[in-house]
């Protein structure tokens, strides 16, 4: 970027309102999906919030990006990657909520035409005893492992993304130092008592932490190279597509069978307590409506 201020603070406001196109469909879906009392109501506030504070912080131009233009293309095509995957899933549910499916549903029993890693995650927040800290860590891992290395590949496309590393890595403090802020926010909306679950799930709850976001980001632009390297690429694709469901099972049934069986009683005593927004309720940016 240029050294003129002025230059810097209009290249950084035209990304801003870039990403900002992104946080509006974003809320758009969230209000859908409380309406319907969608599971997916969950993972889309989060992904909202984020984004909320990816575009005040280029507007502000706090991180001092050197390329906002280039860091509002990621979040774009990261977020196409996302509504692609959850349009999906709305063919396949239909237009009416009273015709959809009831009970729980099965991986294989949605269709290809939905990216695995999003099958996955469906078909996990079906399941009875499911908790609103799993749809945002189920999400998260799709989200960070499938759509993040294929969004940074589709950039690649167009130039080499290896000079954007610093801004990427920015983006990295950026959103991680917003969870737990966020964490509350949605323990606010959608689960008050999501610090109990916290507990439940201690050890297994990383990935929504400031550290978490890191290192899921850092893999994930260390598969994009892989996506990128025709000798790599097949293995690399198989590998970004199985990788949530192996991070369900292995959240839902842990290797050690002490703490597997734990988690199954535990799951059996505590309900999961989720709550739903009234309806016409703001959705909340900081603490204030967006």
């Amino acid at each position: 970027m240029t050294g003129d201020p002025t230059a810097a603070a209009a290249a950084a406001g035209a990304a801003a309102e870039k990403v900002a196109g992104v946080v509006g469909e974003l809320a758009a879906r969230v209000k859908r999906y409380d309406a319907l009392r969608d599971p997916r109501a969950v993972f889309a506030y989060t992904y909202f919030r984020l984004t909320s504070d990816l575009a005040a912080g280029l507007r502000a131009n706090s991180s001092s990006f050197r390329a906002p233009e280039w860091v509002a293309d990621l979040s774009i095509s990261l977020a196409a990657a996302y509504f692609t995957a959850m349009d999906a899933i709305d063919t396949w549910l239909g237009p009416a909520p009273d015709a959809r499916p009831i009970g729980e549903v099965l991986s294989a029993d949605l269709p290809e035409t939905i990216p695995k890693p999003w099958r996955d995650v469906y078909a996990a927040s079906t399941v009875r005893h499911s908790y609103v800290l799993e749809e945002v860590l189920f999400s998260m891992m799709a989200h960070m492992s499938y759509d993040l290395p294929l969004a940074l590949r589709v950039l690649a496309a167009r130039g080499d993304v290896h000079r954007h590393i610093a801004d990427f890595h920015r983006m990295n403090d950026l959103l991680a130092s917003s969870i737990d802020v966020v964490q509350d926010e949605i323990a606010a909306r959608y689960c008050r008592r999501l610090s109990s679950l916290d507990r439940l799930f201690i050890r297994d709850d990383e990935l929504f932490t400031s550290y978490g976001i890191r290192v899921a980001r850092g893999l994930a632009w260390f598969n994009c190279d892989r996506l990128t390297d025709p000798g790599a690429s097949d293995k690399a694709m198989a590998s970004i597509s199985r990788s949530t469901a192996a991070f369900i099972a292995e959240f839902r049934s842990p290797d050690d069978w002490k703490r597997r069986r734990a988690l199954q009683v535990l799951r059996a005593l505590v309900p999961s307590r989720r709550q739903w927004p009234p309806p016409g309720a703001p959705i909340e940016v900081g603490g204030l409506p967006g």
